[in-house]
């Protein structure tokens, strides 16, 4: 197994621990803990942008890596030979959530002008997942045509 495997993997953690903390917070209704006690997270979080179709955005994220970290392990134990679907799936979810994280950063920066760290961290999380999925996909295609 390749060491970006293994940092996706790490990453798909964190990614977990962000979502699984962004969705207790919008399901208890409390404000997030955010460094130097910054309001801007609390903004971001109950503005109308956290919602899509009625649904918050915590929860999609939740489920967007909850989905990636199955697809992940779909990959490792390439079950009757569909790691390779698996991979294009992985690549695929990676790449519809870093596209709207990045909408939803570019909503933080130039419309609300507030950044919530959290999202900032998840969309970090998210970006560089699907850069190392995008690596592995290249690679993977290349064996398959050979």
């Amino acid at each position: 197994m390749q060491r970006r495997d293994w940092i996706t993997g790490a990453l798909l953690v964190i990614g977990l621990f962000i979502g699984i903390y962004l969705s207790y917070v919008k399901l208890a209704h409390t404000e997030p803990i955010c460094i130097g006690g910054s309001s801007d997270c609390s903004l971001v979080q109950n503005s109308a942008y956290a919602y899509l179709l009625g649904i918050p955005v915590a929860y999609l994220g939740l489920l967007a890596y909850i989905a990636l970290a199955l697809l992940w392990v779909a990959k490792r134990i390439d079950w009757q030979g569909w790691g390779l679907l698996a991979t294009q799936l992985f690549w695929g979810v990676g790449l519809f959530a870093a596209l709207f994280s990045l909408y939803l950063t570019y909503i933080e920066l130039f419309v609300l002008g507030a950044i919530c760290q959290w999202c900032v961290a998840s969309a970090l999380v998210i970006i560089t997942i699907f850069v190392l999925t995008t690596m592995r996909l290249r690679t993977d295609l290349m064996y398959f045509e050979e």
